[in-house]
């Protein structure tokens, strides 16, 4: 790569302050997860706050899903923090987590989240990440990580130490680092050292210096199917063994390394270093490719997050500041997602339902209505075993005319009547007669 001699330090320092300052309007992207599902690349970010699952199509990156936790306790909205794909028997899941709490949703129909299991623990643990280890679901706090069945039953728990995660007085996320690609062993970069954690002998087997400017905040390594482990410094994209000889490197231009991806099906790397993307041969780590993102995606662009995968050739995916990014294996835009205003949607009024009829014989009409939904929600109506879509106005209120379904013969004669907020899981039931 050649370098780059207008990029001053007044500018990359203004980069970055538009990337961390939390006080600013505009979203800003720095990490997130991709997958291919059924020959489709799905992305999701948690940047914002909210859980945004986004979906490749036709060149263009189509918003799927937005949602914020809400605390029905206190009715305010929170944030998600972290969220992790997975594939399981033929369906696309996404675990994510909210504090306390972690979660485990549906995708169903590319447009609506279906809430499957959620765990909260009593014990005072703040998830500041969630991840897959190998097979495995694993929460990530500063009091070390937790291994998860994939219905939410803890297998093992890791102390801080074994990971070599730092104290929590640390000022940037130091938990992002942690990263594990198999069963066996987990990756940790921290205080200039790349440490190799064991899962089999639950022991450190290495501890690899690396050479970083500042604090590596939001750094990882990889590992691939023949064990061998890739990183960015600074300085240098490296290629390690497990026991530390370094096997290959490729000096790039000095700017903060970040994260290193390999879709796992093509013999490439590739690595942002803020300023771009570079691609390089992963056996010889030869450069084949690179990209300046700072303007490709619209102004304020620095290369971040990074995930590959393969749908149909590589897909790159670029966390960029003030945008998602989707290339194809030659570095050349697909799509893009652009930052917008943070916005919030709320609910104006308590949740309420009401009937124009509260009994009334199978196959009779009657109307509900209700409120207190977010602005111009889609809404899952169920009553027996009968769904139906509905949707809120401008105020969160909607009126929606149902049949009495046929109950199945021995059930009670009073059942209930449920609408959920597809967005804000929202949720508030009333009681019907069926004569």
């Amino acid at each position: 790569m050649k370098r780059i001699i207008f990029l001053s330090v007044i500018c990359l320092m203004a980069v970055l302050a538009l990337t961390h300052n939390g006080q600013t309007q505009t979203k800003s992207y720095y990490s997130g997860d991709a997958i291919n599902f059924n020959n489709s690349l799905y992305v999701g970010s948690t940047d914002t706050g909210s859980l945004e699952i986004f979906k490749l199509e036709n060149n263009d990156l189509q918003q799927l899903v937005t949602l914020r936790p809400l605390d029905a306790r206190f009715g305010r909205y929170e944030s998600f923090y972290d969220l992790k794909f997975s594939v399981e028997s033929g369906h696309l899941f996404v675990y994510t987590i909210n504090g306390y709490s972690l979660y485990k949703y549906e995708v169903v129909g590319d447009n609506r989240l279906v809430l499957i299991v959620s765990s909260k623990n009593t014990y005072w643990e703040w998830y500041n990440r969630v991840d897959k280890f190998g097979d495995n679901i694993i929460t990530i706090s500063d009091k070390g990580a937790k291994v998860w069945t994939n219905d939410l039953q803890t297998i093992i728990a890791y102390t801080a130490s074994d990971l070599a995660i730092p104290v929590a007085t640390d000022s940037y996320n130091s938990n992002y680092n942690i990263r594990a690609y198999n069963n066996n062993y987990i990756l940790n970069v921290q205080n200039n050292y790349l440490t190799v954690f064991s899962r089999e002998t639950q022991t450190q087997i290495s501890n690899i210096p690396l050479n970083y400017k500042i604090n590596p905040g939001n750094r990882q390594a990889y590992q691939d199917e023949n064990n061998d482990i890739f990183v960015v410094d600074d300085y240098y994209a490296k290629k390690f063994s497990l026991d530390g000889h370094l096997l290959g490197s490729f000096r790039h231009l000095d700017y903060a390394g970040y994260d290193v991806a390999i879709s796992g099906h093509s013999n490439y790397l590739y690595f942002s270093n803020g300023i771009g993307l570079v691609k390089l041969d992963k056996d010889t780590m030869k450069l084949a490719e690179f990209r300046y993102t700072g303007g490709l995606g619209g102004p304020r662009g620095w290369a971040m997050g990074l995930k590959s995968v393969y749908v149909n050739g590589d897909k790159v995916v670029v966390f960029n500041n003030s945008n998602i990014l989707v290339l194809d294996s030659n570095l050349n835009k697909l799509a893009v997602w652009q930052a917008t205003e943070v916005t919030t949607p709320v609910s104006v009024e308590n949740l309420y339902l009401n009937l124009d009829h509260s009994v009334g014989t199978p196959q009779a009409k009657i109307v509900l209505s209700g409120g207190g939904y977010l602005p111009n929600e889609n809404l899952i109506i169920t009553f027996g075993d009968v769904q139906t879509a509905g949707q809120a106005d401008a105020r969160g209120r909607f009126t929606q005319n149902l049949s009495v379904p046929n109950l199945p013969i021995g059930s009670p004669d009073i059942t209930d009547i449920k609408v959920v907020g597809a967005s804000s899981n929202l949720s508030y039931s009333i009681s019907f007669k069926i004569k």
